[in-house]
C-alpha cells in the first residue's frame, strides 16, 4: 500500500468514524437524560464487566488471530479457535464468577446494584469476545471495509432498538436499553459471519498441529489485552464500589465525552493494521507518518475539548452531570497517550515484541490500580480519571522509547506533522474518488 494509498484509506475510516461518533453521542445524550445519573452508572457497568471478563479469559487471542490473519491463515480454523478458546472458556468463567461473587459478596455494593441483572453477563460475555474476533478478523486480513460497516451497525443499531423500545416501554428504560445494547451485539454477529463467509471459504475446522504458534502468542500477548483493559476500565468497578452508581454515572458521561476523540486514533489504525503487523517494506516512513498526525490533530483536539467540555456535557448531558467536567479534564492527557500508544502497539506487535508490549502494560496496570486506591477516596473520580491518564501516559513513553530503539527513527520524528506531509496530504485531498 503507498502512502497516498493509505491517506485516502485513512480518510474513508475517518468519514465511518465520524458517524459512529454521532450515532454513539446522540445514544449517550438519550441515555444520560431518560436513565439519569444513578441508572446511567449501573447502566455503564453491565455494558463494561464483559470487556473485563473477556480480556480476562480471551485477551491474547484477538492477537494471535489477527497476527495469524494478517499471514493469511485459514480463516475457518481461526474462527475455531475464536469460538473454543474466546466464546466457550470466556462463558464458563463467567459462570463461575457470577457465582462466587453472589455466594461470598452478596453484602458487596456492587453486587447489591447488579441485583438479577448480573445474569445477562453469561449471555454478554461470549458475544463480546465473537464481535472482537470477527472485527479483528476483517481488519487483519486486509477487509477494512467490512470492518468500517461492522463498527457502524455496532453504534447505529442500538440507538434504533433503544429508541423503539423506549417508545413501547417508558417506564423500563433500563431494560430497553440493556435488551437494545444486547440485540445490536447479536446484529453485528450475524452481518460479520455472513460478510466472512462472503470473502473467504469458511468450513470450521481443528488443527491440533497449529495451536502450538496459536497458544504461544497468544499467551505472550494475553497479559497485553488484560491490563489495558485493566487500565481502560478498573476505575469504573473502583468508582462503583467506593462511590456509588450516581458517581460512576457522572464518570461514565466524562469519559463519553472524552472517548469523542478516539476517532482520530482508530481511524489512523484501521487501514494501518494489517501492514502493522506484517511489518512489510516501507514501515520505517508509514508508521512515524501515523504517528506523526495522530499526535498533531490529537493535541488539537484534546485542547479544543478542554475549552468547550463543560459547555458540551451541560448541553448534551443536563446539568445533572455538570460534575463530569473536572474528571474529563484530567482524562484528556491521558487520552492524548492512549491514541498515541495504539499505533505504537500495534507495531511492536508486528515486531514480533507481545512479552515485551504486556510488560509494559502490566507495569502501567499495577500503577493504575495503586493510584486509583490512593487518590479516588480524597479526589473522587478526579483521582480515577489522574490515575488512568498518569498509566497511560507512563506506557505511551516506554512504548515510544522501545520503538525508536528497534526502528531508528529519531523520537523528534514522530512527534509532530513535519512540512514533508503536506504534499501527500494534498493530493489525497485534490484526487477524485474512483
Amino acid at each position: 500500500m503507498s502512502r497516498n494509498h493509505y491517506l485516502r484509506h485513512l480518510a474513508l475510516s475517518m468519514g465511518t468514524k465520524l458517524a459512529m461518533i454521532g450515532l454513539r453521542l446522540l445514544r449517550n445524550v438519550l441515555l444520560a437524560r431518560i436513565l439519569g445519573p444513578s441508572e446511567r452508572g449501573l447502566f455503564a457497568l453491565l455494558s463494561t464487566l464483559p470487556d473485563l471478563i473477556s480480556a480476562a479469559t480471551s485477551g491474547g487471542l484477538n492477537g494471535a488471530v489477527g497476527y495469524q490473519a494478517a499471514k493469511q491463515r485459514d480463516m475457518g480454523l481461526l474462527l475455531t479457535q475464536v469460538l473454543v478458546y474466546g466464546c466457550l472458556l470466556a462463558g464458563l468463567l463467567t459462570l463461575v464468577c457470577v457465582l462466587l461473587v453472589r455466594e461470598f459478596g452478596a453484602d458487596l455494593d456492587i453486587t447489591l446494584q447488579l441485583g438479577l441483572l448480573a445474569w445477562l453477563l453469561l449471555l454478554a460475555v461470549p458475544m463480546t469476545v465473537l464481535k472482537s474476533g470477527l472485527l479483528t478478523l476483517h481488519n487483519a486480513s486486509g477487509g477494512v471495509g467490512a470492518f468500517n460497516v461492522l463498527r457502524l451497525t455496532e453504534s447505529a443499531a442500538p440507538l434504533l432498538l433503544f429508541l423503539a423500545l423506549f417508545w413501547m416501554w417508558r417506564e423500563e428504560a433500563l431494560e430497553a436499553a440493556l435488551i437494545s445494547w444486547l440485540v445490536g451485539i447479536a446484529l453485528v454477529l450475524v452481518l460479520g459471519l455472513w460478510w466472512l463467509r462472503r470473502q473467504h471459504p469458511l468450513a470450521l475446522r481443528w488443527d491440533r498441529g497449529g495451536q502450538r504458534e496459536l497458544l504461544s502468542y497468544s499467551a505472550k500477548s494475553h497479559p497485553d489485552l488484560l491490563f489495558q483493559q485493566v487500565i481502560l476500565r478498573s476505575d469504573y468497578l473502583f468508582i462503583g464500589a467506593m462511590l456509588g452508581s450516581t458517581a460512576l454515572g457522572h464518570y461514565a458521561m466524562a469519559s463519553a465525552a472524552a472517548e469523542l476523540l478516539l476517532i482520530v486514533p482508530e481511524a489512523v489504525t484501521t487501514p494501518l493494521m494489517k501492514r502493522l503487523l506484517q511489518q512489510d517494506a516501507g514501515m520505517e516512513k508509514l508508521t512515524p507518518l501515523a504517528l506523526r498526525l495522530t499526535a498533531t490533530v490529537m493535541l488539537g483536539a484534546c485542547l479544543c475539548m478542554a475549552v468547550i467540555g463543560d459547555w458540551l456535557i451541560v448541553t448534551l448531558f443536563g446539568m445533572a452531570y455538570q460534575p463530569a467536567y473536572p474528571a474529563l479534564l484530567a482524562l484528556l492527557p491521558g487520552l492524548l497517550g492512549l491514541c498515541y500508544a495504539s499505533i505504537l502497539r500495534l507495531d511492536l506487535l508486528g515486531k514480533n515484541r507481545p512479552g515485551t508490549v504486556s510488560l509494559m502494560m502490566g507495569a502501567g496496570a499495577a500503577l493504575n490500580l495503586m493510584l486509583n486506591v490512593l487518590l479516588i477516596p480524597t479526589w473522587g473520580i478526579v483521582g480515577a480519571a489522574a490515575a488512568s491518564s498518569i498509566a497511560y501516559l507512563a506506557v505511551t513513553v516506554a512504548m515510544l522509547v522501545l520503538y525508536c530503539r528497534l526502528s531508528g527513527v529519531p523520537v523528534l520524528h514522530t512527534l509532530i506533522i513535519l512540512p514533508s506531509d503536506f504534499a501527500p496530504l494534498r493530493q489525497m485531498l485534490q484526487r477524485r474518488p474512483a
